[in-house]
Order: C-alpha cells, then structure tokens, then sequence
C-alpha cells in the first residue's frame, strides 16, 4: 500500500478506494495532513483495469453466451475494483 512521502504513514484501503471512486480526489495523510495527488500512470492503469477486462469478455461473449457474460462480469469487475488501490500511486501535491 502507498505510504506518505513526508513521514511514511500508510494509507488505507479505503483512503484510496474512495479517492477512485470520486474521479481521483487527492488523498490527505492521516498524520501529517499533506495532499498527494494520483499519478498520470495509476489513472491510465486504474482505466484499462476497469475497462481492459469488460472489453475483453465483450468480445468472447458470442461465443460463450450471455449468461456466462454476466457472470464473469459479477466476478471480474468487484475483484479488480478490490485490487485496483493496491497498485495506485500517489506523489505529494
């Protein structure tokens, strides 16, 4: 998990999974309250994570039929919604 530039405090899970979720806010240290902002990198990661995967069962999906579509997206999306703030990156604002 990310952690502070200043003083090494780590962020939560929650921190970042809320910073996503409200189109990249910057996240505040629980401990010395600095701002770090989102890299360009982690915002083109974090798109192609959430999109790259839909896209992918898209276009197998005539061959495995709708239902089967529909499932691996209950299973595919919240898994990597649940991963995604692990490999966010922040630098100081």
């Amino acid at each position: 998990m990310q952690q502070c530039e200043i003083c090494h405090t780590s962020f939560t899970w929650k921190q970042i999974s809320k910073s996503l979720w409200l189109a990249y806010k910057p996240v505040l240290c629980p401990n010395c309250g600095r701002r770090h902002k989102i890299q360009f990198l982690s915002r083109l990661l974090a798109s192609l994570m959430i999109v790259g995967p839909l896209f992918v069962l898209n276009s197998l999906s005539p061959f495995a039929g709708t239902g089967n579509f529909i499932f691996s997206v209950l299973i595919v999306v919240p898994a990597v919604l649940l991963v995604l703030p692990y490999m966010m990156r922040y630098r100081l604002a």
